[in-house]
Parts: C-alpha cells; sequence; structure tokens
C-alpha cells in the first residue's frame, strides 16, 4: 500500500507493507496529501513487482502509476477504482459553466486513465467519463461488529452538551469532512427550522476549511451546533453513531457513502440527499428520508421526518439494512475481478511465446 503523507516511512501492517510517501498538503483538507513522488513510487514498483496496481485517486496518481508501470517486465495490471468522480461536483454548477466544464473533465479522465485495464466503483454512475473499457460495480462494505447499536450510551450525550434542562436533546449527527462540497450549508442553512420544530441540536466530527466558521456559529448558538474533533478511533466513533438519534447524509457527490453505511449498521436512521451514492442507498427504505441538492427546506422537513418515526423501530430496520454489506463480500468480488485480469495477462503471454517465428528472409 502506497499512501501521500507528510512523511518518508515504510512499516508493517500484519502480512503487508505499507509505504508513506511525502507530498503537499490538499488545500481546505486536513490529512491529506498529494501524491507527486514519482520516483520513489517507481522504484517501490520495481522492488515489489505487482500483479496489478489499484489506482485511488483520478488526479496525478493516475499518470505516475501508469509511468512507474512501464518499467516492470511482463506487463502490470491497472485498475482504477474510482472513490472520487470530479464530474459529479461539475454537476451542480449553472448549465452555462457545468457544459464546458464537464467537457473537460471528461476529456481529462480519459486521457489520465488511457491504457488502465479496469475502472472499478460502487456505484455505475460514478464510472461516467473515465473512458476505460472495461469497468465492474462492487459495493463497499462495513464492519458490523465495531459498528453495532450495542455501543449506545446515554453519557455520550451529556458529555458533548447535549442534554438541556436536565433532557436530553435529539441529536442529529454527522462524520466527515467540513468542507463546501460535503453539503454542509444546506443543513445550516435549515438548522434553525429543526431546532425550532424538534428541539434538536446538529453534531459535526470532523475536520476542513470550514471549521472555524463553524465553531463561531457553534459559540452563538451552542444549543443548536456542537463541533467536535476528527475522531480516529473506530470505538469511539461507533459509540457516537449508536447514541445519536438521526445521521445527515449530506453531500451530493458522494460516490458510496461509506458513513451513512456505518451510522445505519450501528441502529441509526438516516436523512441525505437524494443524490449519487447517498441517493443510491437510501432509495426506497422506510428507516431514511430524502431530499433534493440544495433544498434546506426539504432538508429540515427530511430531518423532522425521521425523527418522528419510531426510534427502535426505524434502528433495526437500519441495521438489517447495512447487514447486506461486508467487507468479506467486497474483497471476494475485488480479488475475482484481479484474478481474471492477472489470468488474461498470462495467457495472452503464453499465447506470444508459443506463436511462430517468422521465417527468415533469404537474400539471392
Amino acid at each position: 500500500m502506497i499512501v501521500p503523507s507528510a512523511r518518508d516511512a515504510e512499516m508493517r501492517w500484519g502480512r503487508s507493507r505499507v509505504y508513506l510517501l511525502s507530498g503537499p498538503r490538499v488545500p481546505a483538507s486536513p490529512g491529506y496529501h498529494f501524491l507527486v513522488a514519482g520516483r520513489k513510487l517507481a522504484e517501490i514498483v520495481r522492488r515489489e513487482r505487482p500483479d496489478v496496481i489499484e489506482v485511488g485517486s483520478p488526479y496525478l496518481a493516475p499518470w505516475l502509476a501508469r509511468r512507474a508501470a512501464w518499467g516492470t517486465a511482463g506487463g502490470v495490471r491497472l485498475v482504477a477504482f474510482v472513490h472520487e468522480n470530479p464530474r459529479l461536483y461539475a454537476a451542480r454548477l449553472p448549465w452555462l459553466v457545468r457544459a464546458p466544464l464537464d467537457a473537460v473533465l471528461a476529456a481529462y479522465l480519459r486521457a489520465a486513465h488511457a491504457g488502465f485495464d479496469l475502472a472499478v466503483a460502487a456505484g455505475a454512475e460514478n464510472l461516467a467519463g473515465f473512458g476505460v473499457a472495461h469497468t465492474a460495480v462492487v459495493p463497499l462494505g462495513v464492519d458490523t461488529e465495531v459498528f453495532n447499536p450495542a455501543r449506545r450510551d446515554p453519557a455520550w450525550k451529556l458529555e458533548n452538551d447535549a442534554v438541556q434542562n436536565e433532557r436530553a436533546q435529539a441529536v442529529v449527527l454527522y462524520v466527515g469532512r467540513l468542507s463546501a462540497e460535503k453539503g454542509l450549508g444546506v443543513a445550516l442553512n435549515a438548522l434553525e427550522e429543526i431546532h425550532r420544530t424538534t428541539g434538536a441540536r446538529l453534531v459535526l466530527i470532523g475536520e476542513g476549511h470550514l471549521r472555524p466558521r463553524l465553531e463561531r456559529m457553534a459559540r452563538e448558538r451552542p444549543e443548536m451546533l456542537s463541533v467536535l474533533p476528527f475522531e480516529s478511533d473506530r470505538a469511539r466513533l461507533a459509540r457516537a453513531y449508536a447514541s445519536a438519534d438521526l445521521f445527515l447524509a449530506a453531500c451530493p457527490s458522494e460516490t458510496f457513502g461509506i458513513a451513512a453505511l456505518e451510522a445505519a449498521a450501528s441502529g441509526l436512521p438516516v436523512a441525505g440527499v437524494a443524490a449519487a451514492g447517498i441517493g443510491r442507498f437510501l432509495e426506497g427504505a422506510d428507516w431514511a428520508r430524502t431530499y433534493r441538492p440544495g433544498d434546506s427546506g426539504g432538508c429540515a422537513r427530511a430531518i423532522v421526518e425521521v425523527l418522528g418515526l419510531d426510534r427502535a423501530t426505524v434502528g433495526q430496520h437500519a441495521r438489517a439494512a447495512a447487514i447486506n454489506y461486508s467487507w468479506d463480500r467486497t474483497f471476494t468480488e475485488l480479488f475475482g475481478l484481479y484474478g481474471a485480469l492477472v489470468a488474461r495477462r498470462s495467457r495472452a503471454a503464453r499465447a506470444s511465446s508459443s506463436a511462430p517465428s517468422p521465417a527468415p528472409k533469404i537474400s539471392v
């Protein structure tokens, strides 16, 4: 595994090796770095001699991975795992801007992934524009032992100021980056109506460029909003999910919605945007309500409706839906796809080596 980081390092993780390669920070995204160390990447690829390189970013990484693969003997299969499709961001812009920008992004994605053998995503809509002939849809998974309703703890609300006048408030929980593209503005515009109708508090867990603004809002309206730091401990995060009353899935360009899945596994009903991966995951769910992208009134109605449902019943239904997603299933499907790629390469190599050589030309 090769991970862009603030420093270079190599470590063991079980039976795996993890390489950290230093790169510049991604603006407005704390903890994220660009992969720019092309020479070091090529050295690692030559040393490890992989059969498949899976690329998880559509920006610089595809170019660097393709260049690293060129220097290997026998050929390496290149796979794009689409965690992010930039075209989904452009889709929210006005048409006069959206159409030309979408054309530019589609051309870039095709160029960046030229020569890739396979593109994989959690949803078919995420694959649009990548220009890779072979594609596959593989849903992601959730650890249902870690993310479990049994972790519900009433003390969590007390610890996070969600108890007013000795009564626990309903908590709407958001977990993710605190950045503009995540759709938080829609929920913030709806927050006063949500609080007036239900008395609920919005609790945000994460980091991002909006944090200073959100912290100011929380100081001004402490009864409505709390901003907590990014949580790296999965057990503590699972406790937060299970102890809240509703999860807010606000991002209209989410390719899958792993946080919403973790929340559902924790027995938490969801209010989410009816777009991309979130809309697909919540479609037809009786334990969730959706709203149109950009619709603050719809967001308020969705949250109020979910908070009015029977918490125990919808929590059970959310948990039952999440059980269908397992990491075992995800990796079984992925390794099956990658094994087929390697087998095709081996067959092609054998066919090439067994082909008769052309007869030598004889001059007379």
